[in-house]
């Protein structure tokens, strides 16, 4: 999967979420289980970003030369 193909899955499904709950809606109080459901995307992984702010981070070794 692609990362821009990844952020746009859970970007459309948030808001989806948003616009059926209208105001009420909170990022701290998704439902993991349902954005699982709309998106395929495990509740590990998104438990982590929700645990971020829903803040996508590059990879941890995003710079470092491979060691031979």
């Amino acid at each position: 999967m692609n990362r821009n193909d990844f952020r746009r899955t859970i970007t459309q499904a948030l808001d989806e979420m948003k616009k059926e709950q209208g105001d009420s809606f909170e990022l701290s109080k998704v439902n993991l289980a349902e954005l699982e459901r709309r998106t395929g995307i495990s509740r590990s992984k998104l438990r982590k970003l929700k645990r971020d702010g829903f803040v996508f981070k590059s990879h941890g070794n995003t710079g470092h030369k491979r060691k031979r």
